[in-house]
């Protein structure tokens, strides 16, 4: 059913255009519009409900879009939670064969091959000794696959997480789709600039506020582009099927009372600050339990 939506808004805005010519073109070829008078009020009324009805086709048509892209994006996260999972299940069976396989050569004093075969194995795991942990494991995930996918693009990633993700009141799913949003778009900014590439990730924790900065080494933004970046559609690489992952950050970040802005100097800087409400609620509370204890001391 969902499918149909575009097609009905389509259909409805169609039909209401085609409704209007017919009208204009009535009024056109009639030499006394006299006639017309007494349908004119049906006509506007018929107007006024095909135009609020596509109103509500279209925002149905976006809720819908935004929920397809937002499905999508928890499944690139769940997909790299199972390759960290998938990664660590391979290490261990692999660990324990190693072992065997070392204890073997120790009980027949093949201790040179012994020590051989170790520093092969060792090679091996550089590159899960080279995982960064930040405390959450969906964000775990999405940061180290995102290094390696920068990697590829020949673009330096680095990332640091001071403070507590745990402490933040924002859902995993929502978190990892605004930092993995904001990294894809970094990454995507930095291979128009020139070398070295470099896309930076910082989380910390300052004056009652989480902040997220990401920074890239991309082009400046004009200034006439920075509030169309979280507009619906918006792509400054013009691609068809783009441009919803800025505005997917900003729904996020609002939802959670957050705050974004962009720094352009000396280099391209987004910047979301989110309140601590934990701490607030906190202030809140005692607040609140203060106020009878006041109440009674005064009488």
């Amino acid at each position: 059913m969902n499918n149909n939506k575009p097609i009905l808004a389509i259909t409805t805005i169609l039909f209401e255009t085609v409704f209007i010519a017919i009208i204009l073109i009535t009024i056109g070829y009639l030499p006394n519009i006299e006639p017309l008078k007494a349908v004119l009020p049906f006509a506007n009324l018929v107007i006024v409900l095909l135009s609020g009805f596509a109103v509500i086709s279209i925002r149905q048509v976006e809720q819908y879009s935004r929920q397809i892209i937002e499905a999508q994006l928890l499944k690139e996260h769940l997909n790299n939670i199972e390759d960290l999972v998938n990664s660590f299940n391979s290490q261990r069976h692999e660990h324990t064969r190693h072992i065997q396989t070392v204890q073997a050569m120790l009980y027949l004093d093949e201790v040179e091959q012994a020590r051989d075969y170790l520093d092969g194995v060792a090679e091996q795991y550089w590159e899960i000794q080279d995982l960064v942990f930040v405390g959450n494991p969906a964000l775990t995930a999405l940061v180290n696959s995102k290094r390696k996918l920068a990697e590829t693009k020949n673009i330096n990633f680095d990332f640091a997480v001071k403070c507590d993700i745990k402490e933040m009141a924002i859902p995993p799913w929502d978190l990892c789709s605004i930092i993995g949003n904001l990294v894809d778009n970094a990454l995507e900014a930095s291979l128009k600039g020139s070398q070295p590439r470099r896309v930076s990730l910082e989380i910390k924790y300052d004056n009652s506020h989480y902040g997220i900065y990401v920074y890239n080494t991309g082009p400046k933004i004009p200034k006439q582009q920075e509030n169309l970046l979280f507009a619906p559609g918006f792509s400054t690489s013009g691609s068809a099927g783009r441009g919803f992952g800025l505005y997917i950050v900003k729904r996020l970040v609002g939802k959670y009372g957050g705050t974004i802005r962009i720094v352009t100097h000396p280099r391209t800087t987004f910047i979301i600050s989110f309140p601590d409400r934990r701490r607030i609620n906190d202030q809140a509370s005692v607040m609140e339990n203060s106020l009878p204890f006041r109440a009674k001391s005064a009488n």
